[in-house]
């Protein structure tokens, strides 16, 4: 048996094991939506992920994450589709491009549908992308079908969606992404909070305030992160960035309880201990005076109970 007849015979099983794979991987259609992936399909539109399901009443509809062979510009790289189920027909209800969109978080493994906000209607969940790398640059987005038609009614960068109080309508757990940038800290150390929102009178709104439970529990957990972070400050300059990240957050996650002024004294206590070198006192002695009165201050502030979710 020839050298090349080996190789090319290597060659044909890899490719028809890959093809096996793609078709095994490749999400079901059923007709008529099938038909309309395909028509897509020509055109240079790969399906990525797909769910089917019954969104808008008795309405058919399908949830697509397409891939695009051939992008005329890195934000038209994915899109997203949800078409619509008629008597004899499938219609485009909605369409986005953008850089990237993927799995929902801790969904890893399929597109997202669900009623969360227990309104009778499942609501479709999605990650997308504007390709830079920031909390805000990556937001989960929560879409609903109703009358025909498709609805953003949540976008951030959502860490999880969970009922926290048993009530059948789940929270969103979005990370506070104001602070992603602060002072000279480094993106690692960035102070970082999870604000609450819950469905209310048909929307979701910043509820922290009613889930003071939650919040403690990241309090523990924070300190618990000080307390790691407290035993690596030396008398360089900047190594203690983990430690004063790590107090931020725990006051900025204190103020969405709705106790900015317990904030303000738990980070001072924070911020005045341990302090080993000249730089560090100084430094620290700034942040504290912009989380009393300086931009921060404000931050902590502005955030209104019961604002709906910024779009």
């Amino acid at each position: 048996m020839g050298l090349r007849f080996v190789i090319s015979l290597i060659i044909s099983s890899i490719s028809i094991a890959a093809a096996q794979t793609d078709q095994a991987q490749a999400p079901r259609i059923s007709a008529p939506y099938s038909d309309e992936i395909r028509k897509l399909s020509a055109q240079g539109l790969r399906v990525k992920e797909a769910i089917e399901i019954n969104i808008d009443g008795p309405a058919g509809n399908l949830a697509v994450v397409f891939e695009r062979t051939k992008p005329r510009a890195p934000n038209e790289s994915y899109e997203f589709r949800i078409f619509e189920r008629g008597n004899s027909s499938v219609t485009t209800i909605f369409r986005r491009a953008d850089f990237f969109f993927s799995f929902p978080p801790n969904e890893v493994t399929r597109l997202n549908a669900s009623d969360f906000n227990g309104d009778g209607f499942k609501e479709i969940v999605v990650q997308s992308s504007s390709g830079g790398n920031c909390w805000s640059c990556n937001p989960t987005e929560i879409y609903r079908v109703k009358n025909h038609t498709a609805e953003l009614i949540g976008a951030a960068p959502i860490e999880r969606i969970v009922d926290l109080d048993g009530d059948g309508k789940a929270e969103l757990l979005v990370t506070d992404a104001r602070w992603e940038v602060y002072s000279d800290l480094s993106h690692a150390a960035a102070p970082s909070s999870v604000m609450i929102y819950a469905w209310r009178n048909g929307k979701y709104v910043y509820a922290s305030r009613d889930f003071s439970s939650y919040c403690e529990s990241e309090i523990d957990r924070l300190k618990g992160e000080i307390a790691q972070a407290r035993a690596q400050i030396t008398n360089q300059e900047f190594s203690d960035d983990g430690f004063v990240g790590r107090s931020l957050s725990l006051a900025i996650t204190r103020a969405h309880q709705g106790f900015v002024e317990r904030a303000i004294g738990e980070l001072q206590n924070l911020l005045n201990s341990n302090v080993i070198s000249k730089e560090q006192q100084k430094r620290r002695a700034a942040i504290l005076e912009d989380f009393k009165s300086g931009a921060s201050a404000k931050k902590l502030r502005q955030m209104k109970y019961g604002d709906p979710l910024p779009f």
